[in-house]
């Protein structure tokens, strides 16, 4: 009994620390919005692991939307956007922006981690950056108002 006990907490230890090091991905947001998951790409990041870290630095929005030939989930006019992440960003960090151009780019106000879409029909690009204890990402996808 003792020998399967320490077998066991041996197990244990070595899958945590196999996670822990090479847990060196930034969480990735679930986006919703009526019912509806959006498709998300990864954007600029610094992640720190144990062992390695490293800053990846992305193609503007507009671009990785093109890139990752992303395509725009249709909403209607002033609906609720949410977003989740499974690991809570830290307090205050959370950050969304809607992309017109490459240079015009405009904050979106966030209440409870919820956007609130535009009224006016057209196709929107936004972005979203957090930071966590291990380092910042953002994330890119885009919807259109009908």
């Amino acid at each position: 009994m003792k020998k399967v006990l320490i077998s066991l907490l041996a197990v244990v230890v070595l899958v945590t620390g196999i996670y822990f090091v090479f847990n060196h991905t930034p969480p990735k947001p679930t986006i919703t919005i009526e019912n509806n998951t959006v498709e998300v790409a990864q954007g600029s990041y610094c992640w720190g692991g144990l062992i390695k870290g490293q800053c990846v630095d992305m193609i503007s929005p507009p671009e990785l939307i093109k890139h990752h030939e992303l395509k725009p989930v249709a909403v209607s006019p002033g609906a609720e956007l949410k977003i989740k992440f499974n690991r809570k960003p830290q307090e205050n960090t959370l950050v969304a922006s809607i992309w017109f151009s490459n240079d015009e780019v405009e904050n979106v106000p966030l209440n409870d981690d919820v956007i609130l879409v535009p009224k006016e029909k057209g196709v929107y690009i936004y972005s979203v950056s957090a930071r966590w204890e291990k380092g910042s990402s953002s994330y890119v996808f885009v919807i259109e108002v009908k």
